[in-house]
């Protein structure tokens, strides 16, 4: 897959620096294997949370968690990472929430122009995003599924969007769009294994296993990235201001999160080339071996 006009190509598209670390080993198979390989950040992550220890200020938390992600995907390594310019909006309910310029409250069919935009520049045949939960309901996650489904409708449409045509770019046409799979089992394994050690719940805010993540039944994807777990850790490490020492996934064995870790999982949500046929283990499964761009 040396030839330029014919090399794949996949597009990630996320809310916050941080946000890719679930499927950063993927990011590095497919790097390894000769995939241009891109990152769409609608936010600077601008409300997470400071860990103790890191030197950052709030004022400054969004500068420091772009370097974060920089620094993490030097590690895949990635070919591009973008920014849409959207404020982090926080959770639902807070009074950030409410900013007119963040993520939350900026028009769909603007956000969904730019992601077409870099549709149309990246030109991928594989499309990632979060599923219509946002995981696990954060306003900036779902935003961001709402116009990633829609600018795979639209980015192969000259009549969407024209400007970005009429400005050198050409109509592209996705062929596959996965939702990011977070195992509803392993949360329930772990929260299982910490009321077992007599760990109180509560610390962890309104925490309900049952409706975080995806059922696994859901998944139509398992990529094995056991080769690329030292690359995946290290790009982990590097968002250090958003890991607490005190938080829930501190709190679990390192055997039980490695073997999670082994595997990144997706559900297949649009294809233009057939269906999976049981469990897939290549995002690329029955995409041509040459496409050109």
């Amino acid at each position: 897959m040396t030839d330029s006009s014919h090399r794949r190509a996949l597009l990630a598209v996320f809310a916050h620096p941080d946000d890719e670390g679930l499927v950063s080993g993927s990011f590095a198979r497919y790097r390894a294997e000769g995939v241009r390989v891109a990152l769409v950040c609608g936010t600077r992550g601008e409300e997470g949370e400071i860990a103790p220890g890191v030197e950052c200020e709030p004022q400054n938390l969004g500068a420091w968690r772009e370097q974060e992600l920089r620094q993490a995907m030097s590690y895949v390594p990635l070919d591009e990472i973008y920014f849409l310019g959207y404020r982090d909006s926080g959770m639902e309910g807070t009074p950030s929430n409410q900013n007119v310029a963040n993520l939350h409250n900026a028009p769909l069919a603007e956000v969904t122009g730019h992601v077409v935009k870099f549709i149309r520049q990246v030109r991928p045949q594989v499309l990632l995003t979060f599923d219509p939960s946002g995981g696990y309901g954060h306003p900036d996650h779902i935003k961001i599924h709402q116009a990633t489904l829609a600018a795979w409708e639209q980015a192969g449409d000259p009549s969407c969007y024209p400007e970005q045509l009429r400005g050198g770019l050409s109509a592209h046409t996705p062929l596959k769009l996965y939702w990011t799979a977070f195992s509803r089992e392993f949360f329930m394994k772990a929260v299982q294994y910490l009321k077992e050690q007599g760990v109180d719940l509560s610390q962890f805010g309104s925490f309900n296993p049952e409706r975080r993540g995806t059922p696994e039944h859901e998944v139509t994807t398992r990529i094995d990235v056991t080769p690329y777990l030292e690359i995946k850790g290290n790009a982990w490490a590097a968002h250090a201001s958003q890991h607490n020492p005190n938080g829930l996934f501190s709190r679990i064995p390192l055997e039980m999160m490695r073997d999670w870790q082994r595997y990144e999982m997706f559900s297949l949500a649009r294809s233009r080339v057939g269906g999976a046929n049981g469990i897939e283990d290549d995002l690329f499964a029955r995409v041509p071996d040459r496409v050109p761009i």
